[in-house]
C-alpha cells in the first residue's frame, strides 16, 4: 500500500469514527437533479444544518455530538459539495439552491424543523426561511455570507484587489493559508486529513470557482449579493439566533449587528477570540448557545 492509499484510508476510518462518536450515519436520498448525502442521528425537533462554501456536511459532526441529545441532526451535503450530485452547467446561485434544499426537505418528508447555516449555508437558510417560513420553527444564522451592507473583511479585500479569494485552494501550501484564515486557533486536525482535503478542493477548483462566481456577482469594484440577507430578513419574525466569532477574517462581524436590527425576533451571540467557523473551532460553546436559545423559546416555537 502506498503513502496516497495509507492517507487515503486514515482519513476515511478517521471520518467514520467521528461519526460514530456524534451518533451519525451517513445516508443518501434522491430529488430530481441528482443524488443528495447527508448525515442523520440524534432524537427530537428536526435541525437541519446547512455547510459553507467549500465545506461539507462533516464540518457539523464535532458540533453535533453535543446536539444529537436534544434534536434529530440532519446534515445535508449541498449540491456541488461533497457527495451529492455536481453538475458545471447548473446555476448556484443562493435562490436554485434554495429551491433544492426544499426538493431535499419534500423527499425527507420535513413538516417543521429548525434551520442552521454557516456562511454560504446561512445564506442559503436565511432566504430558505423567507421563502418557505411555515416550515421553521427557529433560524439559526453561523457567520452567514450576504449581508452586503457590511464592511470589507479582509477576503473582500482581496477579492476587490482581483486577487484569488483565500477560500479557494489548488494545492496543499493554499489549503493550509485556507485553514490559517478560517480559524483564529486551529484546532486540531491530523496531518493525512489536511493531506485529503486539500486533494478534494484541488481536484474541485473549477467547479468551486464556478459556483463562488455564481454566488458573489462582483462588478465595477464592489460584490453584491442576487438575494441580500438584510434585505430579505427584514422584519422576519421566526425566533432566529445568529452566532459569530468575532475573529472572523473571512466575513466582517459587524455583519451580525446589521441582521440583529432588521430582524424582530433575533438574538446576537458574538463568540470571543473565534473565527469564521465556529462549530469546528469550539464547538461546545457554539451548541450550548443553540441549546439556551430553543430552551428559551414559547413551547409553540420550539416543538
Amino acid at each position: 500500500m502506498n503513502l496516497t492509499s495509507i492517507t487515503h484510508t486514515l482519513f476515511t476510518l478517521g471520518t467514520f469514527a467521528e461519526r460514530k462518536i456524534s451518533g451519525l450515519k451517513l445516508k443518501k436520498i434522491e430529488i430530481e437533479e441528482g443524488e443528495i448525502s447527508y448525515l442523520q442521528g440524534g432524537s427530537g425537533t428536526p435541525l437541519v444544518l446547512l455547510h459553507g462554501f467549500g465545506a461539507d456536511k462533516d464540518n457539523w459532526v464535532r458540533l453535533a455530538r453535543y446536539l444529537t441529545p436534544h434534536f434529530q441532526i440532519i446534515a445535508p451535503d449541498l449540491p456541488g459539495f461533497g457527495e451529492s450530485f455536481k453538475d458545471p452547467d447548473l446555476n448556484y446561485d443562493v435562490l436554485p439552491q434554495t429551491q433544492r434544499l426544499n426538493s431535499f426537505v419534500n423527499a425527507m418528508g420535513l413538516e417543521h424543523f429548525h434551520l442552521a447555516g454557516n456562511s454560504m449555508g446561512g445564506y442559503i437558510a436565511g432566504n430558505y426561511a423567507v421563502e418557505f417560513p411555515e416550515k421553521i420553527n427557529s433560524l439559526w444564522l453561523l457567520n452567514p455570507l450576504g449581508v452586503e451592507s457590511s464592511p470589507s473583511s479582509p477576503m473582500f479585500e482581496q477579492i476587490l484587489r482581483d486577487e484569488l479569494p483565500v477560500i479557494l485552494s489548488k494545492n496543499r501550501e493554499e489549503y493550509e493559508s485556507l485553514l490559517d484564515n478560517v480559524f483564529h486557533k486551529r484546532p486540531f486536525i491530523p496531518g493525512f486529513a489536511i493531506s485529503e482535503l486539500s486533494k478534494i478542493a484541488e481536484n474541485n477548483f473549477s467547479l468551486y470557482q464556478k459556483i463562488f462566481k455564481d454566488i458573489h456577482q462582483i462588478k465595477d469594484g464592489s460584490i453584491k449579493f442576487s438575494s441580500p440577507l438584510e434585505g430579505r430578513l427584514k422584519g422576519f419574525s421566526k425566533p432566529t439566533l445568529i452566532t459569530w466569532g468575532d475573529k472572523d477574517r473571512i466575513l466582517h462581524p459587524s455583519a451580525g449587528t446589521i441582521l440583529s436590527r432588521e430582524i424582530i425576533n433575533s438574538q446576537l451571540q458574538l463568540i470571543k477570540d473565534i473565527g469564521h467557523l465556529p462549530m469546528l473551532e469550539s464547538p461546545k460553546t457554539t451548541a450550548d448557545q443553540f441549546i439556551s436559545f430553543k430552551s428559551s423559546l414559547p413551547e409553540a416555537d420550539s416543538y
